[in-house]
């Protein structure tokens, strides 16, 4: 399967890049405690041109990172011009990077990483470790509650108060959160905000048109509140269309959306029990879900058990909770009931 990918229409400078690079990290292996170099960037994503710079990451062995960063580095880091090209050099602990836990993006840009120099082969066991647990498309779950916050939920808010301004602000937000939803729907690891839109066109799947309807949520139109509307529906539709590809791949079975399928879950994991203990319950909860509606209608707790109501639970009455929650639990009863 064929990963996102720089297509720009601008030169591509990379093999004069190459030659740059390659030389340059020919002669940091020499220097004491290096354990391996990578390209990163967007040079080792196969594209540079003139405002690109040379992204790379040395890895150090404790003492000796510890002594470049006490002011006996003998390379300059950070942003710096080198013989006329542009650098932004990071230094790192091995030892700390194996341990640590890292950040999506970071993922991303290591995904893509070309290891320049790695004798002992520690760098290429580090990116087999990082990267082993792949991006699952149903971690897209948070995601799109997030995007749906924002534009259906606040954007609700800001059409009803007249605030255009506010408005658009809140659905750029969601836009983002779209994006982060369609990369992860496909199994990729989220990009950094500078890449997000242009690799977003080359990923294995994105809903239908996607250019163009892009542009339409991404629009602010005349910033007419009919502009905010227009937007707002523009991104439902994308968000709908999201939601149905990962649901339809992943638990088709499923009748809620994606993002309530834990709310789903843990409603019908009580209601398929009588009691149940409180430490079976905190492997797949915190306790404190129980305060919330519509869990603490019908739940109580008695001598380390949680005593399910299930006629508390058929008598909960919408308006007496959020509908966000009140559509969960009444897919869960049907569900059940059948």
């Amino acid at each position: 399967m064929t990963r996102p990918y720089v297509n720009v229409s601008s030169e591509n400078k990379i093999k004069e890049y190459m030659n740059v690079f390659e030389s340059f990290s020919r002669r940091l292996e020499s220097l004491e405690g290096v354990i391996g170099i990578t390209l990163n960037g967007g040079l080792s994503r196969g594209y540079g041109d003139e405002l690109s710079e040379i992204d790379l990451v040395i890895y150090l062995d404790s003492k000796n990172f510890d002594r470049w960063n006490a002011g006996q580095c003998p390379i300059p880091v950070g942003i710096a011009k080198i013989e006329g090209y542009l650098y932004d050099i990071k230094l790192v602990n091995m030892d700390v990077e194996k341990r640590k836990k890292w950040e999506p993006v970071a993922l991303w840009d290591l995904s893509y990483a070309r290891i320049l120099y790695d004798p002992y082969g520690e760098v290429h066991a580090l990116i087999k470790d990082k990267l082993e647990e792949k991006p699952s498309p149903l971690g897209a779950e948070g995601s799109l509650f997030s995007c749906w916050w924002y534009f259906r939920l606040a954007g609700d808010i800001w059409i009803h108060r007249g605030d255009v301004a506010q408005g658009h602000y809140l659905l750029n937000i969601a836009v983002t959160k779209l994006l982060e939803t369609l990369f992860v729907a496909n199994g990729e690891y989220i990009p950094h905000e500078k890449w997000i839109v242009h690799f977003s066109r080359t990923l294995s799947w994105t809903p239908e048109q996607w250019e163009t309807r892009l542009f339409e949520a991404m629009s602010t139109g005349d910033f007419s509140l009919e502009s905010l509307v227009t937007r707002q529906s523009a991104i439902e539709k994308l968000w709908e269309e999201v939601d149905r590809y990962i649901v339809h791949k992943e638990c088709p079975d499923l009748k809620v959306k994606l993002m309530q399928k834990y709310f789903y879950e843990m409603i019908a994991c009580l209601l398929r029990e009588e009691k149940l203990c409180l430490e079976e319950w905190e492997q797949k909860a915190g306790l404190s879900l129980l305060s919330t509606q519509p869990f603490c209608n019908f739940v109580t707790i008695e001598d380390g058990q949680i005593l399910v109501d299930w006629n508390k639970a058929l008598s909960i009455r919408p308006e007496e909770v959020y509908d966000w929650h009140y559509s969960v639990l009444e897919q869960v009863l049907a569900d059940m009931q059948e």
